[in-house]
């Protein structure tokens, strides 16, 4: 009887285990920590890859009235838009220097850097990135220096004589490493002519990416550069 009045009383104050109720919040309470621990940032990244192809649209949409052009495509490559510009619009062979631009590739690049004035396109736009190619002929020295300061030329057109921020821009070169047609290339050593060419691989800001934006705010522009 002693041992049956001893339960009865821990029964009355609450016993050695939580209350249903405790148990049910407990419970509840850990199922919200794992929904923020898991779902919150997958719902972000939806977010911010929904923005991202929003802005791609935007861009893609704009430029799309180039694509009549046969020097220039416009390209939707995974999470950025590339446009393609041939080398019969850039510059002759073995030359890289300003003054061999050629005037169909500079009115593409001012055409470009007028689509991206449009509509506030410029600020969704994190990086602009210049990519010089090469074709298959000459030394590997010759390629790599020769694609480089093609993307450098064009990259400083873009600021210089577009309007286009230099830290929304850059520029590098790989030289004949990327052909326009790697199959072909992978069966002959034959010189394709295509594969001289610059590319704009334009990639767009993600909304609340603090690496993004930590990036270019350490980017120091020229002193009276706007």
């Amino acid at each position: 009887m002693e041992l049956d009045n001893d339960l009865a009383g821990a029964g009355e104050q609450g016993g050695p285990w939580p209350a249903f109720a405790d148990l049910l919040a407990a419970t509840t309470l850990l199922f919200l920590i794992l929904f923020a621990a898991v779902a919150v940032p997958a719902i972000r990244r939806a977010g911010q890859a929904d923005a991202q192809k929003n802005t791609l649209k935007r861009i893609e949409d704009e430029l799309s009235s180039r694509r009549n052009d046969s020097t220039v495509s416009v390209l939707r490559v995974g999470d950025y838009l590339l446009v393609r510009i041939k080398g019969e619009a850039t510059f002759p062979v073995s030359r890289f220097e300003l003054s061999y631009l050629k005037p169909a590739g500079k009115q593409i690049l001012r055409d470009f850097g007028g689509v991206l004035g449009r509509g506030s396109l410029l600020a969704d736009i994190d990086q602009v990135q210049v990519v010089g190619h090469t074709s298959s002929e000459g030394t590997e020295e010759r390629n790599w220096q020769l694609s480089a300061s093609r993307a450098a030329t064009v990259a400083l057109f873009l600021i210089d004589s577009v309007g286009v921020p230099a830290c929304q821009v850059s520029a590098l070169g790989r030289s004949r490493y990327y052909p326009v047609d790697p199959d072909a290339a992978r069966r002959s050593d034959e010189v394709d002519e295509q594969d001289r060419r610059i590319e704009l691989e334009i990639r767009p800001m993600l909304p609340a990416d603090s690496v993004q934006k930590a990036r270019r705010g350490s980017c120091v522009p020229r002193r009276g550069a706007p």
